[in-house]
């Protein structure tokens, strides 16, 4: 700056330290950015990239030990299915039955709990 448009010497003074201090910011300012690019967003990512692998691995490893769990049943369990899928069929073929007689339906007559047939 020029300083012939101050004339005062503490003025003057003051305008030199804080343009020391401006182009000292901007230094420290460059080397951050420098040292962040270079470092700091590199170590950054490998860190992020290396949970990533761990957590992967450890949803590999979860799932296939419920998978050898899964395995493991025994076979009875897996009929129990069967028979009980068996057992509901035969539960609705004994109501399709009851509600269907000789191919007409049933209606029930007036609240009364008895049904005879439709039509």
């Amino acid at each position: 700056m020029n300083t012939s448009l101050f004339n005062d010497n503490r003025t003057t003074g003051l305008m030199n330290r804080v343009k020391e201090d401006v182009s000292l910011l901007r230094d420290d300012i460059g080397n951050l950015l420098t040292h962040t690019s270079r470092h700091t967003l590199p170590n950054g990512a490998r860190g992020l990239a290396d949970q990533a692998k761990q957590q992967i691995t450890a949803g590999g490893a979860y799932a296939a030990s419920r998978l050898r769990d899964f395995r493991d049943l025994p076979p009875r369990q897996s009929a129990g299915w069967i028979g009980g899928a068996f057992f509901v069929g035969l539960l609705a073929a004994g109501v399709y039955a009851l509600t269907h007689h000789n191919g007409h339906q049933l209606q029930e007559i007036s609240g009364s709990g008895k049904f005879k047939p439709k039509g």
